[in-house]
């Protein structure tokens, strides 16, 4: 049999890649293959002191063919393929919650970090992006604090662009589909000479959504979402390289499609939208020397957004949100490392980064609201024969207005050494890091709310008398942290690509402020605004100061782990072994009225578990993977009150085990054939079971989809005929309780339609 399916990398579970470049020269040592031999990502690192392919870690790595693959366009569709790897896709393109063997976060500051072409995405409301002429995506699953700084606590996520120099052509998709799906892709690929390149790329995407409004008849979450890229490749001289990028990411959709399980139904009178737009840019320099590469990234992002949320999520009138960002973030980061294959092998590194963000979010309370929340504390005095008068509100509506400035920095220094062949012992290596993480933020709030109301006496003849009522809480909350993130791994490899590891490492997420709990604290002051508005005195409402800011959360990672590869590179074989200590856990509380969210911080918890996955390639053409993931992520203290605690429990919203198998196949047909080849892909996913709250009474059990393509090439073109959850698998993607109510958010149904691609 002859062989032309070469070996992967490190972790690799699931891939057929097509890389498609045309400058074999660009192959050299971090030079990875896919399914094929033509089938090629180049591999690169600014910080790491290890070579990619064999990284002592968990790592995976997707091409843009295995993205095709697995029809994945965004992160969320990337959950389950890479094991333990979990995005729970529900909400709006605002809600892309990373998680990693049990730790992430639904909201505060994220758990995984995610880079594109080296620059930071500070946001998580700019997570959900198009993932569209992708040259790799790493996944790095596991505490990467020292390299990464904070909130990497459960690892990374890297995604690269393809270079113009090492990646030539045109490019045109289209894509029709069942539920009003459309979309489009242009991208134009130019090496110029040998030392400048450009690329231009744009996308368009339109879905008329899955779920119908009762109230309305009108699609739920329907919307449009765009983009395009432009990226620069000058090679100044042989030893220094600039790379400029640009993109702009627009979305304009409906959202949160929540359904109350009473009726299961989505039946909801607000507007519930979405309007975001980000641009990025990057600069990155490289200068390559004989023993030692200098990088320099300087990069900038714009996120300006804004939302509106029926925040009763029902036909009635009870209050809505109106939430808008404008958020300036810079950063700069220089590392050097060495350039050689001695023994010792350095990195050292700075980065800084400053972060601006401007925060409307005006709560907006109906009459309906005014009558179900704040009266009925007034009924009950007025009923109360001690007091002689009668309050009631006359104001129609009442306005919590939330206006929020954060400006948050930071600076980081670290190092990291890799001893080789220690104690002269071939392929035993081990790896030392250590991150000194220093981070300020400051918060500034301008809030206040108003009501008019009427006092009455109840025993005498006296007029009513009208009174207003201000409310008003300004102020500004600092937190600083100061940081040591160390790492140890020691690794021994057998070959190029088969070895064993050991790591401990330390990680850190930033702690942070509660901005959406704001409305909720102005609510409970207005009863003793009113109060003192008429002269009869009340304690006043509860301290902002209170509940404005959390804590970091820490961890303690312990892993083992290893690949091997068998039969000349036709089967491979990856597994790892954890134990995750978390001090401090972030957990999302809504507030009891429903008007608003904050983090709070959980005690203990832990998480441990194991991956595996499996990669075959019999013959040419035929590729098969799997693998699975387990995170038991429990609390190992969580007291709530005298009587509760919930140790032992699993943490909410995390997938206790993430599972997928999958298939390509390609074949050749002869010469003179109408179709030059015929491509089949099928792939099963599944994650469960997940808890909803944390008292552990509600869950999602296991659940798996399934997605296949069958595509037919001629030359340059390609026809794809291609579904997802083929099965029409019904599943809960988000469960939540507000205002004692229950709602979910449904998985998305089946998808079947076609793509017509050309490439030249």
């Amino acid at each position: 049999m002859k062989k032309i399916l070469l070996c992967i990398s490190a972790i690799l579970f699931l891939n057929a890649a097509l890389a498609n470049t045309k400058d074999a020269s660009e192959q050299k040592n971090d030079t990875l293959y896919t399914e094929l031999k033509s089938d090629v990502i180049i591999l690169s690192s600014t910080k790491e002191t290890n070579s990619l392919k064999s990284l002592p870690a968990a790592v995976s790595f997707l091409s843009q063919k295995n993205l095709d693959m697995i029809q994945a366009s965004s992160l969320k569709e990337i959950s389950a393929y890479v094991p333990n790897f979990f995005v729970s896709d529900y909400g709006s393109k605002m809600s892309a919650p990373l998680y990693i063997r049990g730790v992430g976060a639904r909201t505060g500051t994220q758990t995984v970090s995610m880079y594109i072409d080296n620059v930071p995405y500070f946001n998580p409301s700019t997570f959900d992006t198009e993932l569209y002429d992708i040259q790799r995506v790493e996944v790095l699953r596991g505490t990467q604090s020292t390299l990464y700084g904070r909130n990497s606590m459960g690892g990374i996520m890297n995604v690269y662009t393809y270079s113009p120099l090492t990646y030539e052509g045109k490019t045109a998709t289209v894509s029709a589909g069942n539920h009003g799906l459309f979309s489009a892709n242009l991208s134009h690929y130019k090496r110029v000479s040998n030392t400048f390149g450009f690329s231009a790329s744009v996308y368009y995407k339109r879905t008329d959504g899955f779920f119908k409004n009762a109230y309305n008849g009108r699609r739920a979450d329907d919307g449009d979402n765009a983009g395009g890229r432009v990226k620069l490749v000058w090679n100044w001289t042989p030893s220094l390289e600039a790379i400029f990028t640009s993109s702009f990411d627009y979305t304009n959709q409906n959202a949160y499609p929540y359904m109350n399980i009473n009726n299961n139904k989505v039946d909801i009178n607000g507007d519930n939208s979405y309007i975001r737009r980000v641009y990025t840019n990057g600069l990155a320099l490289k200068y390559t020397a004989d023993k030692y590469i200098i990088n320099s990234t300087t990069a900038y992002q714009y996120l300006n957004d804004n939302m509106h949320m029926d925040q009763d999520y029902s036909s009635a009138s009870i209050f809505g949100l109106n939430q808008r960002q404008w958020e300036n973030s810079l950063s700069q980061e220089v590392t050097i490392k060495s350039n050689t294959n001695s023994n010792y092998q350095w990195s050292f590194g700075a980065f800084g980064f400053y972060d601006h963000l401007k925060m409307k979010s005006p709560v907006h309370m109906y009459e309906e609201g005014i009558g179900l929340l704040v009266q009925p504390a007034l009924d009950r005095l007025n009923q109360n024969p001690n007091i002689p008068v009668t309050i009631n509100i006359t104001s129609p509506e009442i306005d919590f207005n939330c206006d929020f400035r954060t400006q948050t920095s930071g600076a980081a220094a670290f190092h990291q050494s890799t001893f080789n062949n220690l104690f002269n012992v071939k392929g035993l290596s081990f790896t030392a890091g250590l991150r000194l993480d220093y981070e300020k933020s400051q918060l500034k709030y301008n809030t206040n709310t108003g009501v008019n109301f009427d006092l009455g006496w109840k025993n005498a003849p006296r007029p009513t008398l009208n009174y207003r009522a201000d409310t008003v809480m300004n102020g500004k909350a600092d937190v600083d942290y100061l940081e040591l993130l160390p790492k140890g791994v020691i690794k021994y490899a057998f070959n190029d690509g088969s070895y064993l590891y050991g790591s401990v490492s330390r990680g850190y997420k930033s702690g942070g402020h509660n901005v959406s709990l704001f409305a909720d604290v102005l609510k409970d002051a207005l009863q003793p605004a009113m109060m003192n508005a008429v002269g009869m005195g009340s304690a006043p409402g509860t301290d902002p100061k209170d509940l404005i800011t959390f804590k970091p959360e820490y961890s303690w990672n312990y892993e083992i782990g290893g690949q091997v590869y068998f039969l000349d590179d036709a089967l491979a074989l990856n597994a790892a072994l954890y134990y995750i200590d978390i001090k401090d856990v972030q957990i999302t509380q809504f507030a009891e009225s429903g008007a608003g969210r904050g983090t709070t911080n959980a005690g203990k918890a832990s998480s441990k578990g194991f991956e595996v996955g499996a990669k075959v390639r019999p013959c040419k053409g035929f590729y098969l993977f799997a693998n699975y993931g387990l995170a038991d992520a429990k609390f190992k203290d969580y007291r709530v009150d005298d009587n509760t605690n919930y140790k032992d429990n699993h943490i909410p919203f995390a997938p206790q085990q993430t599972f997928s198998v999958g298939t390509s196949i390609t074949y050749d047909m002869k010469k003179n054939s109408i179709i030059d080849k015929i491509q089949f892909d099928a792939s099963y996913s599944g994650v469960g079971r997940i808890y909803w709250t944390e008292e552990n009474n509600l869950y999602q059990r296991s659940y798996g989809t399934l997605n296949a393509r069958l595509g037919f090439v001629k030359k340059a073109f390609t026809v794809e005929l291609w579904g997802k959850n083929l099965l029409d698998k019904d599943y809960q993607a988000f469960y939540f309780e507000s205002m004692g109510n229950s709602f979910v958010q449904k998985g998305k149904p089946i998808q079947f339609g076609a793509t017509l691609k050309l490439k030249l």
